[in-house]
């Protein structure tokens, strides 16, 4: 491994639940379709414009702006007082950091999002290369935000690990190239191995799974 490159909902916080409870109010408001099993299978991983346009349509860039920010009012509002790093994450990216290994941040959110867990967090000094859904044109499952990350890192996509939560992620980081690593937050193990078998439940069994 010369890089790795995480997501960040799911991957960096363990915070599914809280964007669940902030989309369930954004369904109920604006009256459409929406559970757990929908919100696993369809929406964990894609950017905001794909997600306001699969929901409402071929609407223009200032709506999905305006259903952006209201969505994501709503997440910023339960997650604030409740946020954390995921278990063991920072003691591992002082390891990798440690052992030269490159870092970058590779997530469907939003600048905004990335700003809120990063920053308040105070991790971004451990990611020289950040990339988020506002720097692709198409979100995972395409492969274009891991090929982005380790280009912006100087690797090729297969010297990189890739940490995931859900399945579309996987499915994006396997057609980069990457070797594919799944953290199981949002999907059980048992989901997760149709796409990988490399799996970890919080980053204190990376080192051991990872033979590091």
């Amino acid at each position: 491994m010369k890089g790795a490159i995480f997501d960040m909902d799911g991957v960096v916080v363990d915070n599914h639940a809280f964007h669940f409870k902030a989309w369930m109010a954004f369904a109920e408001k604006y009256k459409f379709e929406l559970n757990e099993r929908i919100y696993r299978d369809q929406y964990n991983g894609k950017t905001n414009a794909d997600l306001f346009k699969m929901i409402f349509g071929n609407i223009s860039d200032e709506d999905i702006n305006h259903y952006a920010e209201e969505k994501e009012s709503l997440y910023h509002e339960l997650y604030a007082s409740h946020m954390k790093a995921h278990t063991g994450l920072v003691d591992f990216l002082e390891y990798l950091k440690k052992n030269k290994i490159k870092i970058a941040l590779g997530t469907s959110a939003p600048t905004q999002n990335v700003d809120f867990v990063l920053d308040t967090l105070k991790l971004r000094k451990y990611f020289e290369v950040i990339v988020d859904g506002a720097q692709v044109e198409r979100g995972k499952p395409d492969p274009q935000v891991y090929q982005l990350c380790a280009m912006k890192l100087g690797l090729e996509p297969k010297d990189c690990f890739v940490f995931e939560d859900s399945l579309a992620g996987l499915e994006s980081g396997e057609r980069a190239g990457c070797t594919i690593v799944g953290v199981a937050t949002s999907h059980k193990t048992s989901e997760l191995k149709v796409k990988t078998d490399i799996i970890i439940h919080d980053f204190t069994e990376a080192r051991s799974i990872l033979k590091l």
